[in-house]
């Protein structure tokens, strides 16, 4: 535990994890992904989606994820914020590699000690005294460069590769796509660079995209497009936030995991919250994969729904409001 006016970062912590009542004095959560983000505010934590460039702390905590790029740029992150000699805390199941993960890191720093209990493993070691940022930003994963536009990093869906279905459902945008529009689960802004690209009725743009890291790549790519419509960047949870705005026209690809497990009911929120915010004779253009049966919900909430295309394992609906 930190000692009395000690704070430690506490990278990828949620709080649907067992932490003590104590920590929420000591900690201050980075957390990018919204959901995970909103849940550790609402039990009292302090969090941040990314750390003020000033910020040292006392002492750190990593608890790893599935994506092996941004585990290490949490890391690296660490390096940074804390103080020289303060101590580094790393945990992560033996699924998520963590032995292999370890052996990374020691290759950087000396690692003070271990332990294994329930298919998991936590190591620590003290902040090295001679680190410098040189050596520091070199250890970051470098991101990824797309059609000379997109920049994406790891951690983010379909780093450094377009998504097959986004790409089918960007052929269906051209008679489509007019107004105001919102895209829902943004990414790094692959869905709306094709609409500014493809038609020419559109009047501006809202994007909304839990993963702050993406959301701020999205920025970045829309800024390198030059855009000249409005455009707005939230960052928002589709799922359990309410979107403020109203559309003709919603462009999706939603996500169909909660980390490894397959879960219909995520797709089934963002056709919910498209259905809510659309004017009526709004259209919504989505893909999803071709084994999800999301037609009832679409049939549900809709006048019109059809079938564009069926292709490459993938479904692409214009449903009518």
């Amino acid at each position: 535990m930190p000692r009395n006016g000690e704070t430690f970062l506490a990278c990828g912590i949620s709080a649907d994890r067992l932490l003590d009542d104590q920590w929420k004095q000591n900690l201050n959560c980075l957390q990018p992904w919204r959901p995970d983000w909103l849940l550790l505010k609402k039990h009292g934590f302090h969090a941040e989606p990314r750390v003020p460039e000033d910020s040292r702390y006392a002492g750190g905590m990593l608890l790893l994820g599935k994506h092996r790029g941004r585990n290490e740029a949490w890391f690296a992150e660490l390096l940074q914020r804390v103080l020289p000699g303060g101590w580094i805390v790393v945990c992560g199941e033996k699924k998520l590699g963590i032995d292999s993960f370890r052996k990374w890191v020691g290759n950087i720093a000396e690692i003070s000690d271990r332990m294994s209990k329930n298919h998991a493993v936590v190591f620590w070691l003290r902040r090295p005294e001679d680190i410098d940022d040189d050596f520091i930003d070199a250890l970051r994963p470098q991101y990824s460069a797309i059609d000379e536009i997109f920049r994406t990093e790891p951690g983010m869906f379909s780093h450094g590769v377009i998504d097959k279905g986004s790409a089918l459902l960007a052929t269906h945008m051209k008679d489509i796509v007019f107004g105001n529009v919102a895209d829902l689960g943004a990414g790094w802004g692959y869905l709306t660079v094709q609409c500014l690209k493809l038609s020419d009725r559109i009047k501006a743009i809202d994007l909304f995209e839990a993963d702050y890291e993406a959301l701020d790549a999205a920025y970045g790519n829309l800024e390198r497009l030059g855009a000249t419509v409005p455009l707005t960047f939230n960052w928002h949870d589709v799922t359990s936030e309410k979107i403020p705005g109203i559309y003709d026209t919603i462009i999706m690809n939603p996500p169909f995991h909660e980390g490894r497990v397959r879960d219909v009911s995520l797709g089934q929120s963002f056709i919910a919250a498209a259905a809510s915010r659309l004017k009526p004779g709004g259209r919504l253009l989505m893909v999803a994969n071709r084994q999800l049966p999301y037609e009832a919900t679409l049939k549900g909430l809709f006048k019109h729904v059809n079938l564009l295309e069926e292709a490459q394992g993938f479904k692409v609906f214009d449903a009518k409001k």
